[in-house]
């Protein structure tokens, strides 16, 4: 028997868990020492362990549904692109990778798509959900950072989630919030989207703004400060 502290792979609460093997079975708990969740894990994190069996993986490489060896699927592959490259250009090729890649496999898939293919057709599904918050960190703060962590939940006033329905998309972090509010009845939930989510059942006011109306009410606050530039403000 053996165990291994990681991390859950999933949301981007990153709950560590404890992976056991044991008779060549794979079972998984939450770590009570890890900040991100005290031992907590959803749903999703429970079921880790179901993830790791062999039943409907693709064991092999496979050219038109027929299993070969990896020299063999790789010359297929290079030789196809290559004949896509020579007779459409570079601008025939783009890569969609995942939002779940590391750092150094982005970085592999650029230098092949950009220094060895010659083109720049390279996305993820991160740009979708992560592109924005990206831009608007760098040019509030200059980095690509969240400035905050999640033992502000236990300290602050009032908590605004915007287009967040933290309830499905990271349950252990919003128990968390659901913790805090409970030990700080002073404690204020906002939160602003369209649609009644589940995360709205603690908020204390639910802005159900009109699709496509949150810059303008972004904007309102940022007027009241601006006309109160002279009185102390505190972040």
């Amino acid at each position: 028997m053996s165990e291994t502290r990681t991390t859950c792979p999933y949301c981007g609460v990153g709950c560590g868990v404890i992976a056991r093997v044991e008779n060549g079975e794979v079972s998984v708990r939450g770590d009570d020492s890890h900040p991100a969740n005290f031992g907590k894990l959803c749903v999703k994190g429970s079921a880790l362990g179901e993830t790791t069996g062999l039943a409907g993986r693709l064991l092999h490489p496979e050219v038109d549904d027929q299993p070969v060896s990896w020299e063999q699927a790789l010359d297929t592959a290079s030789t196809r692109l290559r004949a896509i490259i020579d007779t459409y250009g570079p601008q025939a090729v783009a890569f969609y990778a995942s939002g779940q890649l590391l750092t150094e496999d982005y970085y592999a898939a650029n230098k092949l798509m950009k220094g060895f293919i010659g083109a720049a057709n390279i996305d993820t599904n991160s740009r979708l959900c992560m592109s924005s918050a990206v831009v608007g960190y760098k040019r509030a703060f200059g980095e690509d950072i969240v400035p905050c962590s999640y033992e502000d939940l236990e300290q602050t006033d009032l908590v605004v989630l915007v287009g967040s329905n933290a309830a499905w998309t990271h349950p252990v972090l919003y128990q968390r919030l659901v913790q805090a509010r409970a030990n700080n009845p002073a404690m204020k939930v906002v939160v602003i989207d369209p649609r009644r989510t589940a995360t709205c059942e603690i908020a204390d006011l639910h802005l159900a703004l009109a699709p496509g109306s949150d810059a303008g009410l972004f904007c309102r606050p940022a007027e009241r400060y601006r006309a109160g530039a002279g009185q102390r403000l505190v972040d």
